[in-house]
């Protein structure tokens, strides 16, 4: 008989043997583990090599929406939670826009939504301080405004509106809006009067942004945040002044006393005097509580004051009357964004 290198077999004196081509060399079974159990050691260390991912699992992995979580300091309730982004936005966008807009305004505002807590949190702009360490805030005067699902239910849209709002958010997921590869800071406000603002002419301590120019914004005049008028006896007016700057000097004529300095291209009250006071058209608006500092100023018989606000809001960025409008005229969210928004890319992003 030939035999391999090595053969065995098995006798009934229950002896394996195992030859080579010169020796026969006879094994007990126990004998047999010396040789076998190093193979065996060997299988189960060393693990058989991983083959590499191929690159188009990856990309699939990467192709849904997102799953972010944010952490969001509620000013009214002076907490802090870690939520999902995407649900976070449901309730900024419901908070912040009628929900009887149409839905391409809705969506540029969910896109603008999500742009504004992105940049936060890569600490683009505006400080973390006033909540806490947390990436957002609640607080419309610091961040975006927020409302639960409950609440809207409760007090200003049945199920099919917040659904409404839903389906906003869910297909502009992942999209952004940037400026030169960088998130910008997507500044909105109610209604422009007609005419956005330059960030730089509503805060002075501000540089030129080039995406946040004045932009003139067709159809809003059929809104009602277009315009109010109020009427303030000058005795109210000096008493506001008197609280806010105690150092001012005003005589007892209004059309003495109270005189715009200059205005802004878009045509807002850039300076104002008040007696000896020198203000900002911005802190003007601020003292007497006014919806927009684009004003018309009437000086009347018994030495009151009318006033005329046109818009609502600072005017910088988005006017959202405007982007329903737009969207009213067959504009799409994308085109809604980039036309107040000069000069940025409406994209989809992976985070």
């Amino acid at each position: 008989m030939v035999r391999n290198r090595y053969s065995a077999y098995y006798r009934r004196n229950r002896k394996f043997n195992i030859f080579d081509r010169s020796n026969r060399i006879p094994l007990t079974a126990e004998n047999i583990l010396l040789i076998v159990l190093p193979l065996i050691l060997m299988l189960v260390l060393i693990p058989p090599k991983k083959e590499d991912k191929p690159a188009v699992l990856e990309k699939e992995a990467s192709a849904g929406k997102a799953s972010v979580s944010i952490v969001v300091y509620n000013h009214a309730d002076a907490v802090i939670d870690e939520v999902p982004l995407e649900d976070y936005l449901i309730g900024v966008v419901a908070a912040e826009m009628p929900h009887t807009f149409n839905f391409e305004a809705l969506k540029a505002q969910a896109v603008a939504a999500r742009t504004f807590v992105l940049s936060r949190m890569q600490g683009l702009y505006g400080s973390k301080e006033k909540h806490y360490g947390a990436d957002v805030c609640t607080d419309p005067g610091h961040c975006q405004s927020w409302i639960s699902r409950e609440r809207f239910l409760e007090s200003y849209g049945n199920e099919d509106d917040w659904q409404k709002i839903c389906r906003a958010v869910s297909e502009t997921g992942n999209i952004v809006i940037t400026y030169e590869g960088v998130l910008i800071n997507p500044l909105y406000h109610s209604n422009s009067g007609g005419v956005t603002e330059d960030i730089e002419d509503v805060w002075t301590n501000v540089d030129e942004v080039p995406y946040l120019k004045s932009v003139y914004s067709p159809y809003e005049e059929d809104y009602s945040q277009y315009e109010k008028t109020t009427v303030f006896s000058w005795d109210e007016i000096k008493s506001k002044v008197g609280k806010r700057y105690p150092e001012a000097k005003l005589g007892n004529e209004a059309v003495q006393d109270f005189e715009i300095l200059s205005w802004s291209s878009s045509g807002r009250v850039d300076k104002a005097r008040l007696g000896s006071a020198i203000i900002t058209g911005t802190e003007l608006r601020e003292l007497l509580g006014l919806r927009s500092t684009n004003l018309e100023i009437n000086f009347l018989a018994d030495n009151s004051i009318e006033i005329i606000s046109r818009g609502y809001g600072h005017g910088v960025g988005m006017s959202q009357c405007g982007a329903d409008a737009l969207a009213s005229h067959g504009y799409d969210f994308e085109e809604i964004l980039k036309f107040y928004y000069t000069g940025v890319t409406v994209e989809e992003i992976r985070y």
